[in-house]
């Protein structure tokens, strides 16, 4: 459970990161010629490309992580369950 945790919180933070590369830049017109909006635009894009797969990857991790963990649980009960039958069993 805390690698899901660390995982979604690592993805919050490059999302948050990238998001602030793609809205923090100002895009006057004035100052900026052809060339440099157009430049622009492309970072804009790439940041907001890198935001969304971090949140793709977190949201396949956390889905990889989960589904070991209830093969584990799930191990872990037929375990426990032939535990008690076996016991169960030698006692009587």
């Amino acid at each position: 459970m805390k690698a899901i945790i660390r995982n979604i919180l690592l993805a919050c933070i490059i999302s948050m990161f990238a998001f602030f590369g793609a809205v923090g830049r100002m895009h006057t017109k004035a100052e900026m010629t052809e060339a440099q909006r157009a430049e622009a635009r492309k970072e804009t894009l790439t940041c907001l490309a890198v935001a969304f797969i971090a949140c793709g990857a977190c949201a396949w991790r956390c889905n990889v992580l989960y589904k070991r963990m209830n093969e584990e649980r799930e191990y872990q009960r037929r375990f426990n369950e032939y535990m008690r039958n076996s016991a169960f069993n030698r006692h009587y």
